[in-house]
């Protein structure tokens, strides 16, 4: 670290680790919903990805621009994917490489809805912030998946990351929601950058918040950390709740009466896909080694590479 707190050097796996979180966002949202169609619960977190692209893109050329403003615009167009339009009165930003994408992805029924909350605070003229939020008292889990985005700018001072988690949160929702988005941002930050040894300082971020987004937080912390020393694929197993092939074999001998019917677990798409990016920036593409092809892999191959030829 320099004297201003920016990162003179990548984290190790840097490259690794952006690629798994962006693929976790993906499988942790896709696992949730026990389903192959993509949803608005991942494509909303990388469409924010691709407009702080865009505002790397102005840097590299030597042209300010506003990050907030950037991710505003680009969640947009991420609303226009989801709902056929823009809202009304918001400006309509020009189309990138992305929204070309997108129509090559095949949907077999429908994407998947996402937290509502992340819809009805777009749906505004206005692009929400301090002070004059879009989202007035809202806190829902579908701030935590863009928080793992913010967190991927490396090089920069810890105040940066805390600042574009801030803004992507007030986006849709307000300062509650907010403040647990930065200690969000921070926890997945730390974890790129300390892997395993980070698992330490996670509980000290979580200190004070309050909220639904802050309790699946802790949810989400405390259940990954208790299995911090498993192996990459067993933490996974283990978030999940997934036994191994050995336990499911036993399980098979000793089943349970037919009687006995297993109700499937209600999972929040927003929080599993946090979850899964936590796991990836421990463990970076391990993690998520053994996950299915998802919709969105191409898209997702094709973001982390115009990331890092920004970023390296």
């Amino acid at each position: 670290m320099n004297e201003t707190g920016e990162s003179a050097l990548l984290p190790e796996n840097y490259s690794d680790k952006v690629f798994a979180i962006l693929l976790g966002l993906a499988d942790g949202a896709t696992h949730a919903r026990d389903d192959i169609d993509p949803g608005a619960t991942e494509i909303l977190p990388l469409y924010l990805a691709d407009g702080l692209l865009e505002a790397l893109e102005w840097a590299r050329d030597g042209v300010a621009s506003d990050e907030a403003a950037c991710m505003w615009l680009a969640a947009l167009r991420s609303y226009k994917k989801l709902t056929g339009s823009f809202p009304t009165g918001a400006p309509e930003p020009l189309g990138r490489w992305i929204d070309n994408e997108f129509p090559k992805v095949e949907i077999f029924e429908k994407i998947a809805d996402g937290d509502p909350q992340n819809i009805s605070g777009l749906n505004s003229a206005d692009m929400g912030q301090a002070g004059r939020p879009t989202g007035a008292g809202a806190d829902s889990t579908g701030v935590l998946p863009r928080a793992a985005i913010t967190a991927l700018l490396a090089r920069v001072p810890l105040g940066t990351t805390e600042t574009l988690a801030r803004s992507a949160a007030f986006l849709t929702h307000d300062a509650q929601a907010a403040t647990t988005s930065v200690a969000a941002a921070k926890i997945i930050r730390s974890a790129m950058e300390r892997s395993e040894e980070s698992a330490g300082e996670w509980e000290d971020l979580l200190v004070g918040l309050e909220g639904p987004s802050a309790e699946a937080l802790r949810g989400v912390v405390a259940r990954i950390r208790e299995n911090i020393a498993l192996s990459p694929e067993d933490a996974y197993n283990a978030y999940f709740g997934d036994a191994s092939e050995d336990e499911s074999a036993e399980s098979d001998v000793a089943a349970a009466p037919e009687s006995v019917v297993s109700v499937p677990e209600d999972r929040d798409p927003e929080v599993d896909a946090y979850a899964v990016a936590l796991l990836a920036a421990v463990y970076g593409t391990e993690a998520v080694g053994e996950r299915p092809a998802s919709a969105l892999d191409d898209i997702i191959s094709e973001l982390h590479d115009r990331w890092m030829a920004l970023l390296v």
